[in-house]
This record gives C-alpha cells, sequence and structure tokens, in this order.
C-alpha cells in the first residue's frame, strides 16, 4: 500500500506537467500566430484598422502576460544554459526578451485603451469624442495623460531590458526577427512622450503659436534651403485659431528698427548689409538657426511664437501621398505628391505679363494656398486622409532632415534631439564630418549640381589620425551661352527655369572634431568679373571659429556652369580612436546637411601598420593590406565603427 501510495506524487506531478506543458504549448502557438499577424502589419501598413490593429495588441498582451505567469520561472533560470551549442545567445537571452516583450505588449495595450475613444470617432463608430476632430483628440490626450504616462513607463522598461540583449550572439534567425526592436522601441518612446505632451503642444493650457517655415533646397542654406515663406500657426484649446503665410521678405521692420550685422559670408559675397528673416537660418545646428527665427520674426512682427517646424519641397512631397491630390485655386491640374514641385516652381513665374509690382508681392501665394486647401481638407474630412501614409511620409522627413522640429517645451525638445529630429550638429566621441554647402548666389541652381565625398583616413598608433577629403561637384547644365552673372535682375520674361540655369556659387564649411588642424587645401581663385563685388576672391581655404564643439574648414569657390570642380582639404585629427579591452574602437559619424537627398560617399579607411581587422560596421565591401574601404549613401546619418588590434 505504501508503495503504492508513493507513486500519487510522480502521477499528480506528471499530470501538472501535462496541463502544464498544454498550456505552455497553446500560449506558445497562440503567441506565435499573433507574432506572424503582427509582422504581415509591418510589412503592409495601413492593411488592418486602427481598432483593428489595436484588438491585436490586446491579444498579444493576453499572451505575453500567459507565457509570463507559466513560464516565468524557467525563463529567468535559462542562462545557465548558455552553452548550448547555437542556440546559447537565445537562452541567455530570453529572460531579457520576455521583459521587452512583457514592456511592449503592456505599452501598447494601455495606449490603445486611452485612444480607444479617438480611434472609434475616426472610424465613425461614435464613442467618446463627437466626430475625429484635432480640438476632440487634444481634450482627449489631455484626459488619458496617466494612462499615457504608464504606457511610457512600460515602453522605457522595455528599453531597458532591451539594452541588455547582447544582439551579436543571437542566433541569426531570431536575430532578424528581434532587430526591428533596435529601431522601434526608440520611436515607440518618443511617440508616447509626445502624445503625453501634446496637450500643452496643442495650446491645452494656453495657446500656442509655432512658425512654418518653407525651405527651397533649390537654393541650398545650411538648415535645408532659402527661407522663401513662413506661416504662423495658432492652436488655441486643441483648435487652429489662426494659420496666415508671409513671404519672408515682408518679415522685418528695417524701416523702423536696427538689424544686426549678417554672418560675414553674406556681407562679403552677397552685399547683405542686415541680418534679416530670410537669412536666418545660417547656422546648420537648427535649435541655435530656429532660435534665430524666433527671435526675428517676433522683433519684425511683434509676435511671440513658442517653436519652429521647418520642411523643404520634399517632405511637402512626403506628406501629400497621404492625401493623394488637392485642387488649389488658381491651378489648372489639381496637385499631388509626383507634380507639386514643378506646380510651385510654375506658379512662381510672372506669365505672359512679365516682372511687375504685382508679380513680386505674389510670387510665393502657392505656398500659402497649398496650406489653406490640406488645412480645410484635413478638417473637413479626415477620413479621407491615409494617415498611415502620411505617418510614414512624416517619419522619412524627420529621418532624412527634410522636416526639422524645435519647440521651447523642455521634455519635447530632449525627445527631439534623442531621435535626431530636432536637426542639432550631433555629438560624436570620435570622428565626424559634416559638410554644409550655402549657395549664395542669387538662382535655383542645386537640382542641376551633383555632389560627392571621397573621406580618407590614416590612423596613428596611438589614435590620432590624418584626413584627406574631396568633395567633387558636377554641373549638369546643358544650356548655350550661360555665363557667370552673380546677380540676376527681376526683369523682363524671367522664370524660375532661368534661375536655375545658372553658375554655382557655393560657400561650403566643413564640420571637423574639435582640435583638427588644416594642413593644406586646394585654392579655387574667383575672377572679379563673376562677383557682385567685382573684386576677385582667392579661394583659399580657411579655419573657423569653431561651433556646436566642432572645427569649422570653409571655402567658397564657383562652380561654373556645365562644368566640374573638386576641392581637397588635408587635415590632421585628434584622437578618433579609442583602446578598450585589447582592441582598438574607431568610429565615425557622417551627418547629413538638412535639403539634400542621397549623396555618394566614398570611405577609405588605413590601420595602423601591422594591424588587423576585427569587425567593421557597415559591411566592408573593399579590403586590403591595411586599407578598407566602404561605399555609402548619405541619405540620412552614417554611423561607421571599426575594431581592429
Amino acid at each position: 500500500m505504501k508503495k503504492r501510495w508513493g507513486w500519487l506524487p510522480v502521477l499528480l506531478g506528471g499530470v501538472w506537467l501535462a496541463v502544464w506543458g498544454g498550456g505552455l504549448a497553446r500560449t506558445g502557438l497562440s503567441l506565435r500566430e499573433h507574432l506572424v499577424q503582427v509582422q504581415a502589419l509591418a510589412d503592409t501598413p495601413g492593411s488592418a484598422s486602427p481598432a483593428a490593429a489595436c484588438d491585436l495588441v490586446r491579444d498579444l498582451r493576453e499572451d505575453v502576460a500567459a507565457l509570463g505567469r507559466q513560464a516565468g520561472g524557467l525563463v529567468r533560470v535559462a542562462p545557465v544554459l548558455g552553452w548550448l551549442p547555437k542556440v546559447g545567445g537565445d537562452v541567455r537571452a530570453a529572460p531579457h526578451l520576455l521583459a521587452v516583450a512583457d514592456g511592449v505588449s503592456e505599452a501598447g495595450a494601455l495606449a490603445c485603451d486611452a485612444l480607444e475613444p479617438a480611434l472609434a470617432a475616426f472610424e465613425g463608430r461614435g464613442g467618446g469624442l463627437p466626430g475625429f476632430s484635432v480640438q476632440g483628440v487634444a481634450q482627449l490626450l489631455a484626459g488619458e495623460r496617466g494612462a499615457l504616462e504608464r504606457a511610457l513607463a512600460a515602453a522605457e522598461r522595455a528599453q531597458e531590458a532591451w539594452a541588455r540583449v547582447e544582439v551579436e550572439s543571437l542566433s541569426l534567425p531570431l536575430a532578424g526577427k528581434v532587430r526591428l526592436l533596435e529601431r522601434g522601441l526608440p520611436l515607440m518612446c518618443a511617440g508616447l512622450e509626445v502624445a503625453a505632451a501634446a496637450p500643452n503642444l496643442l495650446g491645452m493650457g494656453e495657446p500656442r503659436t509655432y512658425l512654418i517655415v518653407a525651405q527651397n533646397e533649390d537654393e541650398l542654406r545650411p538648415t535645408g534651403g532659402f527661407i522663401s515663406g513662413v506661416g504662423r500657426l495658432t492652436l488655441d484649446g486643441g483648435r487652429i485659431a489662426e494659420l496666415s503665410f508671409l513671404d519672408a521678405n515682408v518679415v522685418d521692420d528695417y524701416a523702423h528698427k536696427p538689424y544686426p550685422e549678417p554672418p560675414e559670408p553674406l556681407l562679403k559675397y552677397m552685399g547683405s548689409e542686415l541680418w534679416l528673416f530670410r537669412d536666418a537660418n545660417w547656422s546648420p545646428d537648427f535649435p541655435t538657426s530656429a532660435r534665430h527665427m524666433m527671435d526675428s520674426y517676433e522683433y519684425g512682427q511683434a509676435v511671440p511664437v513658442n517653436g519652429v517646424v521647418a520642411l523643404d519641397q520634399r517632405a511637402v512631397e512626403l506628406v501629400l501621398g497621404g492625401l493623394g491630390q488637392v485642387q488649389v485655386p488658381g491651378s489648372a491640374e489639381a496637385v499631388t505628391a509626383a507634380n507639386v514641385r514643378d506646380l510651385m516652381r510654375a506658379a512662381w513665374n510672372p506669365g505672359e505679363a512679365g516682372v511687375s509690382a504685382a508679380w513680386l508681392s505674389s510670387r510665393k501665394e502657392f505656398i500659402g494656398d497649398l496650406a489653406a486647401v490640406v488645412r480645410e481638407r484635413v478638417e473637413r474630412d479626415p477620413r479621407s486622409v491615409d494617415w498611415v501614409q502620411v505617418a510614414k511620409g512624416l517619419y522619412q522627413a524627420l529621418a532624412g532632415r527634410h522636416l526639422l522640429v524645435f519647440v521651447d517645451e523642455v521634455d519635447v525638445a530632449r525627445t527631439l534631439a534623442r531621435m535626431g529630429w530636432d536637426g542639432a550638429v550631433r555629438e560624436s566621441a570620435g570622428d565626424y564630418l559634416m559638410v554644409v554647402d550655402a549657395n549664395l548666389g542669387f538662382g535655383k541652381v542645386n537640382p542641376l549640381v551633383d555632389e560627392r565625398l571621397d573621406y580618407r583616413v590614416t590612423l596613428y598608433t596611438g589614435g590620432t589620425a590624418a584626413a584627406e577629403l574631396s568633395l567633387a561637384y558636377t554641373h549638369r547644365g546643358t544650356w548655350e551661352g550661360v555665363r557667370c552673372q552673380h546677380a540676376f535682375p527681376y526683369v523682363g520674361n524671367l522664370t524660375y527655369e532661368m534661375m536655375m540655369h545658372r553658375c554655382y556659387y557655393d560657400y561650403v564649411r566643413v564640420y571637423v572634431p574639435a582640435g583638427s588642424v588644416l594642413r593644406a587645401a586646394t585654392a579655387h581663385p574667383t575672377p572679379g568679373r563673376y562677383l557682385l563685388r567685382k573684386e576677385p576672391d582667392d579661394g583659399r581655404a580657411v579655419t573657423l571659429d569653431g561651433e556646436a564643439g566642432k572645427a569649422i574648414l570653409a571655402q567658397f569657390f564657383v562652380v561654373e556652369y556645365g562644368q566640374a570642380l573638386t576641392t581637397r582639404l588635408v587635415y590632421d585629427l585628434p584622437r578618433v580612436a579609442r583602446l578598450s579591452e585589447g582592441q582598438w574602437h574607431y568610429t565615425l559619424l557622417i551627418q547629413k546637411q538638412p535639403g539634400t537627398d542621397r549623396t555618394p560617399v566614398s570611405l577609405e579607411i588605413v590601420l595602423p601598420p601591422g594591424a588587423r581587422l576585427l569587425t567593421a560596421t557597415p559591411p566592408v565591401q573593399v579590403v586590403g593590406e591595411e586599407t578598407i574601404a566602404f561605399e555609402l549613401e548619405l541619405d540620412s546619418d552614417i554611423v561607421v565603427e571599426v575594431a581592429y588590434e
């Protein structure tokens, strides 16, 4: 009898194990099915309604919570099996990955619950909002701030857990599935931070006024393009209280107020005696330029503002991708992402009447008219907008620096800076390179100019280095008889296309690590007949006072119409490689100038004599005995990391 009773615990244990194992298997299968659905949704955004997507998030949350209850203890002790071949890295990471899943799913479920009334109203299902509106969403976010902050805390907990995952030790199948978290987690945290702060940004506490700055990259300037127009957007209680646009040339009140002198190159090469709003974006550090825009606008218009949103033509194209088409008064055809750039250029033209005072005051009205019809569309029929596509367009514009944002809300400004969306000159512990071109030729020539960067770094024992940078410019103009004429009078039958077919007057600044020393540079003298002041320029490179913790090398030259020009800078770098645990690490951040697109970059790194390459990111394309090479494309910031011994 005792012997038979002795088997009872074993039998009960077996039954419990079977039940536990069966429940765990069911949870695992459910989780797998829902993850497949999540992947499908990620691959085809917009294929499900927001409500359906939230239902999926809630199902995923139930799976992860069940998995934590059923297998949490087992997962916590899994790292002791990290010695297993092939899957040891996966097993070691299991507790952290479960914590990531827990935080992400909790954050998603909390956010969906908080936003449910807005989603219901948006889809026409009734709910807590009387129809979908920006004002209603602002009120909802204000009421759900506590829930959004809890969601943010869960997302931050997931990000902390992800930081403990050794991605390089994961098996290839698992690494491929979870690498999306590297980009997705910061985006989730940023979105929740902005959502929590949105009521204040939307004027729920007090009215907020922002500048919408239109930058024309056809005439490239440091933060994206020449400032052609500026809108003033005032939000009060979540509604648009005012949206008006001005030509940038009429913002200032220099007839009645004193204005400071402009940066020296604007005075020297363009004859600008006053620093006006249209030239306020001289610093490539957008927070610096944005503050100057705000101060200059308030000085000229006597209206204080709380932030700046700057966008170029590419950003407009990306946003219009979610609106389909809109009809702008006076335009013969509907405006779409595909034709908006051509229509903006055509609207600038004087027409058969030629240049006149009326044309001078109205040539930029298309920008304001387009903004007005977009506003009317969003307010009148928000469900006609593909908001997923708009969100994707905004993200691409932010990542490519076609859209820059600065606000005086400290927490939001910190979020924008962390994501790289504020357009600031970024900090870098190692090597750094940012090429900043400024068109000082009064023309719209940049669409006809291609640029290429060739950068060669020779690393020395001890971590210092020598750098050689070549900047190659190719002017693709094909018109006959074009000569270099600096100023171009606004008379007669002037057209936008004529403004494009000009020589390229470029003032380039190269931002490099502090402590760098210029050793040699190619000079490109400019004859006096090419210049507004009729005096020749020696075209030599110089070292300027630093900015944003960087040294600056600068040079002025003219790329003649239909010709090519290459300038070469040779300089010494301070210590840009660091020794850690017996390995040397060289890092390079190449920062993209706003308003530019897909600039090719050729990079060569020469290792110290006798050094051996260990790892390189991105993948090395050419490896010599001591030289490694990369062919890159600068459509967003590039980070290069090389380890050697």
